[in-house]
């Protein structure tokens, strides 16, 4: 009898360590520690972009279609505290004009656009995108045309002009004209951007650019630029690591940021996404390319002795665009509506900026308003809340400060099962056998020393538990989460909070907090710091 007792004693014992090795992997675990050597992440990295697409995003959409401010729209632009606005594109940009959007409204021209099919009416210029900015709180940054057209190309003196219009004293031919214009003050714009993918191949008024060409213009201009002056904080444009060496060999030391352009792809049919996990593991490919960039631009950042002001990556175009299915074939359409899987995608390439700081040095969401935007207007005047809104207003104000290390253990798939579909400049990097767990971590230590870790699930169909080690000195504080059980769920004019956040105190056991993530879904943990050391 007493054997026996001992036998099912054992049983039990491997009966219950089983059951603990299974779940052990079916659940994700999260260590997080702080580094001795604290790299910041910089605010930057929260920027957007404006561009007349010809989707209402800027007129009927920032402003009106005679380019007077939307005032329904601006108060929620406002609360964004975006850091940094790209303007006036983008594409657009080789076919821009900016004399004629200055100066009295009624004497700008109105012009059709080449590259989206639409028109310009130059209402909303120079002048009006520069006290927007004020008003919003957000720093300009203007995008020069250096293109190669022979109709469109941007002349070197035009930018000077532009950049004098701008910055110049009353002293300057240019900044008398902006006094005269009605705006005495110099505007003082810090960033300016010199090209925009220049090696894409000739659409519209863009004409392709070899590397060494745009590399011995671009030498030429920011040359110029920062003689004249020195004080402007100038961009160039990158692509793969070819282009990149040649432009950073040539022109490295008059640049402060290298552009690069990244678009997850999600296909759509009957509302739903389809191949999902294409879509939500593929801001995994774009952070391999920023490593291999990061990896160049050091080596490039001593060679030039740049490590006091070291060159970095601004990803100036970067979102989740949308195919929707037609019956026939899937087509592009910035009229589709975020859902819950974008809150997905949208955060794991937040994720991929923040764990590569302080190479990503700014990044630019496309865009604010309407056209795949965080703000949908209803009308003319009414607006509402996508759920990207409550993310980037989540990370903005929380994920600032300094870069933790987080390892996540736990199950996934291969790069290679994920079969990754992302556009951009990440195409020339290859993944197949690199693990990538279902769950996704950043984590940063704020001015308080707390930690803030944002977790993402990155399976479109199974819930995934989650286990957090406390570290030493903390406790667990509060979880704020965007989530739906429908991953294709989305906020409309008619029904505006159905996606929406919640908020509720975690409940450690011992030194360990557990959460459960839906499919798809967003939680922000807040670890507080218990002791002074």
């Amino acid at each position: 009898m007493q054997t026996i007792k001992i036998k099912s004693f054992y049983l039990i014992i491997i009966f219950l360590l089983t059951v603990y090795q299974l779940s052990a992997q079916t659940k994700t675990l999260l260590e997080v520690t702080i580094p001795e050597k604290l790299l910041p992440v910089d605010e930057m990295i929260y920027g957007q972009m404006l561009e007349n697409v010809n989707d209402s995003m800027i007129y009927g959409g920032m402003v009106d279609m005679e380019g007077n401010e939307q005032l329904h729209v601006t108060p929620l632009v406002k609360e964004l505290e975006i850091p940094v606005m790209r303007w006036p594109g983008g594409t657009v940009v080789y076919e821009y004009r900016w004399r004629n959007g200055i100066g009295p409204r009624a004497l700008r021209p109105t012009v059709p656009t080449l590259a989206w099919n639409g028109k310009e009416t130059y209402q909303f210029g120079t002048d009006e995108f520069l006290q927007w900015c004020r008003r919003v709180g957000t720093a300009p940054y203007i995008n020069l045309n250096m293109g190669s057209h022979p109709l469109y190309q941007g002349t070197l003196w035009e930018a000077l002009e532009w950049i004098e219009y701008v910055n110049g004293s009353e002293e300057t031919a240019m900044g008398r004209l902006r006094a005269y214009n009605g705006h005495k003050s110099p505007y003082n714009v810090k960033y300016w951007c010199i090209g925009n993918e220049n090696y894409l191949i000739s659409r519209a008024a863009r004409v392709q650019d070899e590397d060494t060409v745009y590399a011995n213009r671009l030498t030429a201009w920011a040359s110029t630029i920062k003689a004249q002056y020195p004080a402007l904080r100038l961009l160039g444009v990158g692509h793969t690591t070819a282009w990149n060496k040649t432009v950073l060999e040539r022109s490295g030391k008059y640049i402060h940021y290298l552009t690069q352009h990244y678009y997850v792809n999600a296909k759509l049919k009957d509302g739903k996404l389809q191949e999902a996990n294409r879509t939500l593991f593929a801001p995994a490919k774009m952070e391999a390319h920023l490593q291999l960039l990061g990896k160049q631009l050091e080596e490039m950042n001593q060679q030039l002795q740049r490590s006091h002001d070291p060159i970095r990556l601004c990803v100036d175009e970067w979102n989740n665009r949308h195919s929707v299915f037609d019956g026939n074939d899937y087509k592009f359409t910035r009229q589709s509506v975020r859902k819950q899987f974008d809150v997905a995608v949208i955060a794991g390439m937040l994720n991929a900026f923040i764990r590569q700081s302080p190479t990503v040095g700014m990044a630019n969401y496309i865009f604010p308003v309407n056209a795949h935007g965080l703000i949908r207007t209803a009308g003319t005047d009414d607006a509402y809340l996508t759920p990207l809104y409550y993310l980037f207003k989540q990370y903005r104000s929380r994920m600032v400060g300094y870069k933790a290390d987080i390892v996540v253990k736990g199950p996934g798939i291969t790069a290679g099962e994920a079969d990754i579909n992302i556009s951009g400049d990440s195409r020339e990097v290859e993944m197949n056998n690199e693990w990538l767990p279902f769950v996704d971590a950043a984590a940063v230590v704020n001015k308080d020393k707390h930690i803030l870790m944002a977790l993402v699930n990155r399976s479109a169909a199974a819930v995934q538990q989650v286990e957090i080690a406390l570290p030493n000195g903390y406790k667990a504080g509060q979880v704020w989460e965007l989530n739906h059980t429908n991953i294709n769920a989305v906020n409309t004019a008619d029904n505006r909070f159905e996606i929406i956040p919640k908020t509720k105190t975690l409940k450690p056991t011992g030194k360990r907090v557990n959460i459960q993530l839906l499919p798809c879904a967003f939680a922000m943990i807040e670890l507080v710091k218990t002791d002074s050391k």
